[in-house]
């Protein structure tokens, strides 16, 4: 009789949905979490994980480690969340390719919107363009004026094809600024080239650029986002001078698709508390982050949002894998 209460409880529950609740709500995290990083350690999506992963680990007493899986665009990162479980063991930092790729590379083996489970935009950052002193252009406009009297003769270089840069790139050259887009492996090789005066330009992230510009070694003429960067608010827009030419670059959390409402909203809210927070604040300062945060469904909306937006853009200007 014993045996079949038990039996019959355990039934009673399953049928209600009490066990899955129990299993996955009140008890996680009761392992550690693997926090997948699409590229190598040391770029800013590693720097987010870490500072992040510490973060958690010391709030929800279990251990976040990083795990990193560069290469393919991000795809072998992306490819590896996708097919995980969704049971809340596997959390990924993702940025602009998660939004572009889909229109890059051919047969994907994972659906950007139906594979993943936003959690929150954690940052946002700025592109700045930013040319070799020996450029005679001394501003944004100048560069415009330059490019359009010598089409196809400036060198920009970008951390490789499909990045933010190069679709910075694209926009100027859809308004009738011709430049030339030189594709690197990552951010700092073209800064490098640019300060060596291998290539008139770069356009990549401002925390890659900022100290060649404080030290003279680069000149800062504009700023891809939407809006100023308070770290550097005298720099213009791109689109001050260009209408239409922004690119915003984000970096945010997501889960495997299907993974349980209540694990998304309690990382959510563990990562909005974790924002304000001095040490991520002290940290996001450092590698002129602006803080981001919302609900995932806020996430969600922009990622849909971003495919729509670059489908276009990228096929017009021919950007492949």
């Amino acid at each position: 009789m014993r045996r079949r209460t038990v039996l019959g409880l355990a039934a009673t529950s399953l049928a209600t949905g009490l066990l899955p609740h129990i299993a996955r709500g009140d008890t996680w995290p009761s392992r550690p979490v693997r926090f997948l990083c699409p590229s190598a350690a040391g770029g800013s999506l590693d720097i987010l994980a870490r500072l992040f992963g510490r973060g958690l680990s010391e709030r929800l007493k279990q251990n976040f480690f990083v795990e990193n899986r560069g290469g393919g665009g991000s795809n072998i990162g992306f490819d590896i969340v996708a097919k995980a479980p969704p049971d809340g063991y596997t959390i990924m930092v993702a940025s602009d390719p998660l939004a572009v790729n889909v229109s890059i590379y051919e047969n994907l083996s994972y659906d950007p919107i139906k594979d993943f489970a936003p959690i929150i935009m954690i940052a946002t950052l700025s592109q700045v363009l930013a040319v070799n002193p020996r450029v005679p252009a001394k501003t944004f406009a100048e560069f415009v004026a330059l490019a359009r009297a010598k089409p196809n003769t400036l060198n920009v270089g970008s951390s490789g094809n499909g990045a933010p840069g190069h679709l910075a790139c694209a926009l100027l050259a859809q308004a009738g600024i011709p430049v030339v887009h030189v594709p690197y492996r990552g951010a700092g090789p073209a800064v490098l080239d640019a300060v060596a005066g291998q290539i008139d330009a770069t356009i990549v992230t401002l925390p890659g650029t900022i100290a060649m510009i404080k030290a003279g070694q680069l000149r800062a003429l504009a700023v891809s986002t939407s809006k100023r960067s308070r770290f550097l608010p005298d720099l213009p827009t791109m689109a001050e001078v260009v209408p239409g030419v922004v690119v915003d670059s984000w970096q945010a959390f997501f889960a495997p698709g299907g993974t349980p409402a209540d694990i998304i909203n309690r990382l959510n809210s563990e990562c909005v508390a974790l924002l304000q927070t001095k040490e991520v604040t002290a940290a996001f300062e450092a590698q002129a982050f602006e803080a981001g945060g919302g609900p995932p469904e806020a996430l969600g909306k922009f990622l849909r949002d971003e495919i729509v937006r670059w489908a276009p853009i990228i096929k017009s200007a021919g950007i492949r894998a």
